[in-house]
């Protein structure tokens, strides 16, 4: 048989993530059979298979390049911007992140969320994909804390969980909800750490 090459390997690889993530944001994880998988992605199970052992594993795959996907985008945004804090923290809502803009994939990561909740091995990739948001924005907020822009006593690590938590349940709002209100996010952003 010959062998297939790393090129072909990675794109049959991408095709099973892409046609999961579209089967799992539109029916989620529980309701999405193996079968409807195979039938999005168009390939037999023995196909699937040499690239995943199974759907939990195809999960936490989504699940680890959904995160590693925010924390670059966040980390970038981060870098770009010298602006006050007021105003960084008011850009959050529309960063170019892609989560807090595709209902698709917010979905997905709110799925994720309430998957690893029973899957002890998704909370240990949720948690760490969380762990590193978080030393993102204690990492930002430690130097605007130093510039003078929180007050000396504030905890930065402190500061952090609540900028994510926000974060968190502006995605949920959008997702769920409906609520499309970037604006009003970033209005109270804009006054939640002011010096």
């Amino acid at each position: 048989m010959p062998r297939v090459s790393q090129e072909h390997s990675e794109a049959r690889r991408q095709q099973i993530l892409v046609g999961a993530r579209r089967c799992f944001s539109t029916n989620g994880f529980h309701a999405t059979s193996m079968q409807d998988l195979l039938n999005e992605i168009g390939l037999s199970a023995g196909a699937f298979y040499r690239y995943f052992p199974g759907k939990e594993e195809l999960i936490r795959t989504i699940a680890t390049e959904a995160l590693e996907e925010v924390t670059d985008r966040l980390a970038g945004h981060l870098q770009q911007h010298d602006a006050p804090l007021s105003e960084l923290l008011a850009s959050l809502p529309t960063a170019p992140i892609s989560a807090l803009h595709d209902p698709d994939l917010a979905r997905l990561i709110i799925q994720v969320w309430a998957e690893a909740m029973r899957d002890d091995e998704l909370s240990v990739v949720v948690r760490a994909g969380l762990d590193r948001l978080t030393a993102l924005l204690e990492a930002e907020l430690t130097l605007r804390r130093e510039r003078g822009e929180l007050p000396a006593d504030a905890d930065p690590a402190a500061c952090a969980r609540v900028v994510l938590a926000a974060l968190q349940g502006f995605l949920l709002q959008r997702a769920a909800f409906r609520a499309d209100e970037p604006e009003l996010f970033a209005a109270g952003f804009s006054v939640m750490f002011r010096a």
